[in-house]
């Protein structure tokens, strides 16, 4: 099995490039974020590595092929150009790497891994070589993302890019999503169910554990926590809303934020905040273990990664059903799944736990044991095993 991973940032492929390359099966990683063992390259490299806030992975230079153009052009823009511009010429950038992706394809190729916006090309290239193409959807399908918002760049310039989208997933001979929930959104659109196979996703679950912090007073206020940016997609005038209802009815609670915010969200609401900023991966931990529930009431995520995180802390989950990291969940023992964007329910589920602690904290074994299947470990023999059977090695 030769598979070559391309990618002109990162998301999650430097996972099923390190799987691919245990098995023996990387033909190569081509990448816009440096990735590999600093030990194997050269003295500017290892300078390069202090502008990036990924770490490399570990992989051989020889099979590592760097191309930052998509990740500069895309940082650039971000401090100088408005909203619209970035998700243009960021897109201008992903199908830069696509057109140079194709015109280096190596020969003897079984498969090639793309992603979105930067595989239609390869694509054509690979198919040219008699080579299985598969595209790795690191989110939910375009349709179900525009049915929620307007997207920031002009019509005509979405039109374009849905239209590269559609191409990309004709030309794909299979689809790997990250959870049960992103693959119905591709169904849904319209791509046959065989073309498409769930892969959950993978945390750094031994980056989450419980030592050095301090252990859950297990007082009051009851506190659920927030982490991540906290803007409309993951519904945080939602979560608001419902803490608000709760105050009123003098049910003592806090709901704390970890992250970045968009501050509109917050000018005028009643609900009782802690703002945590931006934590390292031990601080969030603690404040975790430290919290009494996580909640992620989004209008759509892809997987969400931080739900299994939390719960390797042992922390429940409160989540709304458009989460894809609700097939980790099993309702009232680990978590519970409420409808997306109804403020009742999620007020409803909110206060039960305020009026249950205990039962709550009870959940937390069965949480840290969940989150254990959800290891980056175990996602890269589950991708692994699927990739090999699309390409029938």
């Amino acid at each position: 099995m030769n598979v070559l991973v391309t990618h002109p940032g990162r998301q999650h492929s430097h996972q099923l490039a390190r799987a691919l390359h245990d098995r023996g099966a990387l033909v190569e990683y081509w990448t816009g974020v440096p990735a590999a063992d600093p030990a194997t390259k050269g003295p500017l490299y290892r300078v390069l590595l202090r502008f990036v806030s990924q770490s490399p992975i570990g992989l051989p230079s020889r099979v590592v092929r760097h191309n930052y153009l998509e990740p500069f052009v895309r940082r650039l823009l971000r401090t100088i150009c408005t909203p619209a511009q970035v998700a243009k010429y960021g897109h201008c950038a992903a199908t830069w790497f696509d057109t140079w992706a194709a015109r280096r394809l190596p020969v003897a190729l079984d498969a090639v891994v793309c992603y979105e916006n930067a595989a239609r090309d390869t694509f054509k290239a690979a198919k040219q070589q008699g080579a299985t193409t598969i595209l790795d959807a690191a989110s939910v399908h375009y349709t179900w993302q525009d049915a929620f918002f307007d997207p920031d760049e002009s019509s005509a310039a979405h039109r374009r890019i849905t239209q590269r989208k559609d191409e990309e997933v004709e030309l794909a001979d299979h689809v790997i999503t990250v959870s049960e929930f992103a693959r119905e959104s591709y169904t849904q659109a319209g791509v046959p169910a065989e073309k498409v196979t769930s892969v959950p996703m993978g945390a750094d679950l031994e980056v989450f554990t419980r030592n050095g912090c301090k252990e859950n007073p297990s007082t009051e206020p009851f506190i659920f926590i927030f982490a991540g940016h906290a803007r409309r997609l993951k519904g945080i005038d939602i979560l608001l809303e419902a803490s608000e209802q709760l105050a009123q009815k003098r049910l003592d609670h806090r709901v704390q934020f970890a992250g970045g915010r968009d501050s509109e969200f917050f000018q005028d609401t009643d609900a009782p905040v802690d703002y945590l900023g931006y934590l390292k991966h031990d601080q969030l931990t603690c404040a975790f273990h430290e919290a009494d529930c996580l909640v992620l009431p989004s209008r759509f995520d892809s997987f969400g990664r931080v739900v299994v995180e939390a719960m390797a802390t042992g922390l429940p989950v409160l989540l709304s059903e458009h989460v894809g990291a609700k097939e980790v969940v099993t309702e009232g023992e680990t978590g519970w799944v409420v409808p997306a964007e109804d403020v009742e329910a999620l007020a409803d589920q909110m206060q039960w736990c305020i009026k249950h602690p205990q039962r709550v904290r009870d959940m937390r074994d069965a949480a840290i044991k969940t989150a254990q299947n959800y290891s980056w470990a175990a996602y890269r023999e589950r991708v692994t095993n699927v990739i090999a059977s699309v390409i029938g090695r």
